[in-house]
């Protein structure tokens, strides 16, 4: 169950820690992957590193801006060019701050929205027509738990995600009927770079609340991106699905 030999995966923000995890747990699975990155190098890094654990497959390293409709343009083609065209795109490239909405710049307001909203949008645009030609694909587009509760100090990180909840549920049932699903993963806190920005007390407030004791491991998630890639995930689309060790918010957080 689960495999996925034959398939072509693309993953935005591919070199990141989660991004990593996903694309080790894809191709451990089968799949030719592509990682794409606004950081080239580490792109190609990690690529080549997948390259040397799994002879005679495909991999490719790209650099890819998903704030710029012509950068993830291009980055597609070079992926197409050397893969084939992608079957399984995974949007997970992201950013984070914690800013309080009085203090939030429009610039910081927008450039959050262009990573999170806009390049998932173009990821999927510029991916999905080969899918549906093909009458296969999968699509795994990147929420948090922030859009489903909210976070105080994040409202724009939380409004992207919730931008992609609706992008998802709405793009699903326009092609659940051609062989593509769409889905998010809404993950709690996991172990990551981007946690690094919260100070220590903060990181320990937030595993106090969360009642596995812990933040989830970067290979849990590339477990369920497997699922949700493989032919056994058929018959679930529209999803918004939430690992968080049952995380529960607590008020004294937004202190």
């Amino acid at each position: 169950m689960f495999r996925l030999e034959g398939r072509r995966a693309l993953i935005t923000g591919g070199a990141g820690g989660l991004g990593r995890a996903m694309a080790e747990a894809l191709a451990g699975q089968g799949a030719d992957v592509a990682v794409a990155d606004r950081q080239g190098g580490a792109a190609a890094e990690l690529a080549g590193e997948l390259a040397g654990r799994h002879a005679g497959r495909s991999f490719a390293g790209v650099e890819m801006d998903v704030t710029d409709e012509q950068s993830v343009a291009d980055a597609v083609g070079r992926v197409a060019a050397q893969l084939g065209p992608p079957d399984v795109v995974v949007a997970a490239a992201g950013i984070a701050e914690v800013v309080p909405v009085e203090e939030m710049s429009y610039g910081q307001w927008r450039a959050m929205l262009a990573v999170h909203l806009d390049g998932t949008f173009l990821a999927v645009r510029h991916t999905v027509g080969p899918m549906l030609a093909g009458g296969w694909g999968r699509v795994i587009c990147f929420s948090s738990v922030a859009s489903l509760q909210g976070v105080a100090g994040q409202a724009h990180y939380a409004a992207g995600k919730g931008g992609i909840d609706a992008l998802v549920r709405s793009f699903s049932r326009e092609v659940a009927d051609r062989g593509v699903t769409v889905n998010a993963i809404a993950p709690g806190y996991f172990e990551s770079p981007l946690n690094d920005l919260a100070s220590p007390e903060r990181i320990s407030a937030l595993t106090a609340n969360v009642p596995a004791g812990r933040f989830g491991r970067p290979d849990e998630m590339g477990a369920l991106a497997v699922y949700l890639a493989s032919d056994e995930a058929a018959y679930l689309t529209g999803q918004i699905i939430s690992p968080n060790g049952g995380f529960a918010y607590c008020r004294h957080l937004d202190d």
